[in-house]
């Protein structure tokens, strides 16, 4: 058959894949559909005043990816969201087999002057490498990973992700991340402060009141971010499911995972960090973590490997005066693991 109907076949195997929630075919059976790849461009939002750095200028930037740095004038500046930021796969949010090129990177940089804000009502960035209409690369978008995603030198407030930003899907596993919300593909996080972010409050699965992270192939990296009074399900400030994760340099104070009765229940495992996932690991560096709040298990720290696969490392940090802990591991209260391998060096667990 032609060229043009093995690549509208392919797309429509992939969408009833998605649909039914299998694991779509690999790409041997669907040839052809890796695209071209989209030169990398540098934007700026904002022509040197506060009143130039919309929120509109700033979507549009978003969208199709690049370098982005903001020009907002000397002082600090709030940005308001009231359209949850998102970016597209491809340069035209078009499935390769319509001419999208796969975007390489987003690199949101604040320059440490400008605070994006959800109002209290919407999530603040979402990324998605299996919603169709962010355009889909190829037949296995829960394996891809071209696109790095990386938020530094900014603040993020008062995002909500209770709901699913309209008209798109969801990352999964019940959604969350009232900040942050990806699934797929590749994510950094440097010198971000996150305060006051939220998603659903009783689930058993959702997590992550500021950064929610799902079925990643590449290590989601944390650096020198402040995670302060987001509250979620589960995780609440971080939630990972099936992403490996490494946090380093970091305070996790004062969050709260606010479900009950776990995952076979509504939740509450996590107040600082939620793991869930099969041989997928996560380190945790010169990082505090305290006074977060469960409603279940894993105060500070909660690591589930399925598979009994996965390794949690510990390294020069304190993980203590976490609270509300109903099940934990040994004499660890503020922990709960349950993987191939539990490595502690250096740090203070209570």
């Amino acid at each position: 058959m032609s060229a043009r109907v093995r690549t509208v076949a392919a797309g429509a195997a992939l969408a009833l894949a998605l649909t039914l929630g299998l694991a779509p075919m690999s790409d041997a059976a669907a040839p052809g559909l890796r695209t071209a790849t989209a030169s990398v461009v540098t934007k700026v939002v904002g022509t040197g005043t506060p009143a130039s750095c919309t929120e509109a200028a700033l979507y549009k930037a978003v969208l199709t990816g690049g370098k982005i740095s903001f020009n907002c004038g000397p002082d600090p500046v709030t940005i308001t969201i009231t359209k949850t930021l998102r970016t597209c796969n491809t340069h035209n949010c078009k499935p390769a087999w319509q001419g999208g090129k796969t975007l390489t990177t987003l690199t949101l940089d604040g320059g440490n002057k400008v605070t994006l804000s959800g109002g209290g009502k919407f999530g603040i960035y979402y990324q998605n490498s299996c919603e169709e209409d962010l355009g889909w690369i190829t037949s296995r978008c829960d394996t891809q990973k071209y696109l790095h995603v990386t938020i530094k030198n900014l603040t993020m407030i008062n995002g909500n992700a209770t709901k699913t930003p309209a008209g798109l899907d969801s990352v999964g596993g019940g959604g969350g991340g009232g900040a942050i919300a990806m699934r797929g593909n590749w994510l950094t996080i440097d010198h971000v402060t996150f305060t006051n972010n939220k998603c659903i409050t009783a689930h058993s699965d959702a997590g992550g009141g500021a950064v929610r992270a799902v079925g990643m192939l590449h290590t989601v990296t944390i650096k020198n971010s402040t995670f302060t009074g987001n509250k979620c399900a589960n995780g609440g400030a971080v939630s990972s499911l099936n992403a490996p994760l490494a946090i380093t340099g970091s305070t996790i104070t004062g969050n709260t995972a606010t479900g009950t009765g776990a995952s076979s229940g509504k939740g509450g495992n996590g107040g600082g960090v939620y793991f869930d996932g099969g041989s997928q690991s996560v380190t945790i560096t010169s990082t505090t973590i305290s006074k977060n709040k469960v409603g279940a298990g894993g105060s500070g720290v909660f690591y589930v490997s399925n598979n009994r696969g996965g390794t949690l490392t510990i390294k020069s940090s304190k993980i203590t005066a976490n609270t509300g802990e109903k099940f934990w591991t040994g004499s660890r209260h503020d922990l709960y693991f349950l993987g191939k391998k539990l490595v502690i060096s250096g740090s203070t667990v209570n």
